[in-house]
């Protein structure tokens, strides 16, 4: 008996590792719609907010441009990733462009002529952690400029 709990043991291990090692058309499938936006020309970070912000808002916006500063500095420097920092009160126009009535940041890819944003909403989940911000907004930055 404990060899047959041995061997179907030993079975289903070598079943798991064959499982693994194959490749997987799901996880290719997943990673092309991840980098959908193909070459850019520039990317827009645009972090609106108020004239009063809490703590929170201001580490999103303040640890975003640091991210980029920090992490992507020739594409900064060479205007490829363009951050704005926008107060809703002064600038209406862009407010109503992106949709934004609060704090919010928006990621702004330009092709040519076409220009598709989005809120990133995922920010918020470590605007009190500053590592843990850095590090997922790195990697955001990271697949959308390598694809």
């Amino acid at each position: 008996m404990k060899n047959l709990s041995i061997f179907i043991a030993g079975c289903l291990l070598i079943s798991m590792c064959v499982t693994q090692s194959e490749p997987s058309s799901h996880a290719t499938v997943t990673r092309q719609s991840e980098n959908e936006y193909g070459s850019i020309d520039k990317l827009l970070v645009v972090h609106f907010h108020r004239v009063h912000q809490c703590t929170c808002c201001i580490n999103v916006g303040k640890w975003a441009e640091e991210t980029i500063q920090k992490y992507f500095p020739i594409e900064f420097e060479q205007g490829r990733i363009v951050y704005m920092d926008v107060c809703i009160e002064e600038t209406p126009e862009l407010s109503r462009k992106y949709n934004a009535y609060g704090s919010s940041l928006f990621i702004s890819i330009i092709k040519g002529e076409e220009e598709t944003f989005t809120e990133n909403m995922e920010v918020w989940t470590y605007c009190f952690d500053h590592d843990a911000y850095v590090d997922y907004f790195k990697n955001f930055l990271d697949s959308i400029l390598t694809t």
